[in-house]
């Protein structure tokens, strides 16, 4: 058999694996979004196993113990929300090819057109000029700014500094 027969094999080998973990992620994703019970039910306050055995019954495949495993590692963090996006990641981290990166930059009060501007030259600086970055607002940070690039994430806002203070705080109290 010559190198180039078995690295054909090995392409074949990969690229099914590929595909099974999207098809899993992909009804995983699915049975999420159009099962309102099931999405309560991980959510909820049950038993992790309880909820890991609701997910993989949904799907239409039987899930190996390492998707299983990523499953349950995905509700554990409250983040099945993520499913389709790794999905995806997976298929462009295998083949090389990826779309551009997308920022959120959320914060407490909507931005001038030149704090946008500063801060997209910033992260344009770091991250590569094809970066998409998505503004957001939201009341809750008080003030300050947070940052998501991929799995970066830059947290300047003033709730999370309380939030900081409050159990520094704790833990000399102790």
């Amino acid at each position: 058999m010559s190198n180039r027969s078995a690295r054909h094999y090995a392409e074949a080998i990969l690229q099914a694996t590929i595909e099974r973990w999207q098809t899993v992620l992909n009804q995983a994703a699915d049975a999420i979004a159009n099962d309102s019970k099931l999405a309560e039910t991980l959510r909820g306050s049950g038993t992790l196993a309880s909820k890991v055995k609701a997910l993989t019954g949904a799907l239409e495949v039987k899930p190996s113990t390492e998707e299983t495993n990523l499953l349950k590692t995905l509700i554990q963090s409250g983040d099945t929300d993520l499913l389709a996006r790794i999905a995806v990641s997976l298929g462009e981290v295998a083949t090389g090819q990826t779309g551009p990166e997308t920022a959120e930059v959320t914060s407490a009060i909507a931005l001038t057109r030149k704090e946008q501007e500063e801060i997209a030259k910033k992260l344009a600086a770091e991250y590569g000029e094809d970066l998409i970055i998505d503004y957001q607002v939201d009341n809750s940070l008080m003030g300050g700014l947070r940052i998501r690039v991929g799995d970066r994430l830059i947290d300047m806002s003033v709730a999370s500094r309380l939030n900081a203070m409050r159990e520094s705080l704790a833990s000399a109290a102790r």
